[in-house]
């Protein structure tokens, strides 16, 4: 007699035991506890302004009472969406007393704080700083007086948001700052009238900080290269922006329809597999070295049609310790180039992974 036995009556045991096992983790009363999931389905938000003291508040409003509101300069809560980011917003329920907020006036200046010291990085054209021609981009702010009839506050010890609530003041009013200039060893004062802002100062501050970042991102992309041929990966370009001698081999020779490419991939495979076929679950372990194969068959074929590895280094003066890095800085730098993806086949004839880590370099 022959039994048979349902798999559900088989599996049952074990969801039972995994259902018994299983708890559903609860939810933290406090919002500060609260993950971003947790506060978003609780109606929660989180949002964060700094004071006077450089410190952060925070607080967990309901979503309802969040309105967000455009970027500007004015001094505003920080809230955050249902996809994470922080945008200036207005909290009905926690409205901002004015006695908590620095003054709208500003001087149109822009600072840094560097291990030196605070210094002027940038003037706002026609901006009040720019107009007064009494303050230069190097300078350094060692003392502020916010009022002039109060006293000097030396900046060593203040965080760069608390000089900023410094200087800014209702408009009109005039502060004094305290300047030294390496084209100067002797400090000098000068007194500037803040003044309201307009959404174009605020245009050409944002378009600034978009410049910056785009500058430093461009400098850390300049940072993976290795000037020369000996990291683990050749560029395919040179230090002068031109295909190197082997890539224009390869495109010559278009070896990319014989060898290297996704084709000599397949072809491998289908080789492979067919050697396979009289052997037990040969197609299944076929499947699995197959591709493999063809990969090394097509890298060694196209390496061998160019030249050799000695011919590919020879011909580099450019070289990443990674795929990642080569894919991230080539994409960034010739991804706009006409014969980029030309360029790449003949890359990724000689490193077959090459197409995924620029599919998914950033």
């Amino acid at each position: 007699m022959t039994f048979q036995l349902k798999p559900t009556l088989l599996l049952l045991p074990i969801v039972v035991a995994l259902g018994g096992c299983a708890s559903k983790p609860e939810t933290p009363t406090d919002p500060a506890l609260m993950s971003s999931n947790q506060l978003f389905w609780a109606g929660l938000t989180q949002c964060v302004r700094l004071d006077s003291a450089g410190e952060q508040i925070k607080i967990y409003p309901e979503q309802a009472a969040v309105t967000v509101r455009p970027e500007s300069f004015a001094y505003t809560w920080w809230c955050q969406d249902d996809i994470g980011q922080f945008l200036p917003s207005d909290v009905s329920s926690h409205p901002i007393p004015e006695a908590d907020k620095p003054g709208d006036g500003l001087i149109g200046a822009s600072l840094e704080k560097t291990e030196e010291g605070f210094f002027v990085s940038w003037l706002t054209p026609n901006g009040p700083a720019a107009t007064s021609e009494q303050l230069a981009v190097g300078d350094q702010i060692i003392a502020i007086r916010p009022t002039l009839d109060g006293k000097p506050y030396p900046v060593d010890n203040l965080k760069l948001s608390q000089l900023v609530w410094l200087i800014r003041g209702t408009p009109g009013t005039e502060l004094q700052l305290t300047l030294l200039n390496a084209a100067n060893s002797e400090p000098r004062e000068v007194t500037l009238q803040r003044a309201l802002a307009t959404q174009s100062d605020f245009l050409l501050v944002k378009q600034r900080q978009a410049d910056l970042k785009h500058k430093t991102e461009a400098k850390a992309r300049k940072s993976l290269v290795i000037h020369d041929n000996t990291g683990n990966f050749m560029s395919p370009y040179t230090s002068d922006r031109v295909t190197a001698e082997w890539v224009n081999k390869a495109l010559n020779a278009n070896i990319g329809a014989t060898a290297g490419s996704a084709v000599g991939a397949v072809a491998g495979a289908y080789a492979a597999n067919k050697a396979l076929e009289s052997v037990p679950f040969g197609s299944f372990i076929g499947g699995m070295v197959g591709s493999k194969v063809g990969k090394d068959v097509g890298r060694s074929t196209a390496i061998e049609s160019i030249g050799g590895w000695e011919y590919v280094r020879a011909t580099s003066d450019m070289s990443f310790r990674s795929l990642t890095d080569m894919a991230r800085y080539l994409k960034s730098e010739y991804g706009s180039d006409p014969n980029f993806s030309d360029v790449i086949q003949a890359t990724s004839q000689i490193y077959p992974e090459f197409a995924t880590a620029l599919a998914s370099s950033q």
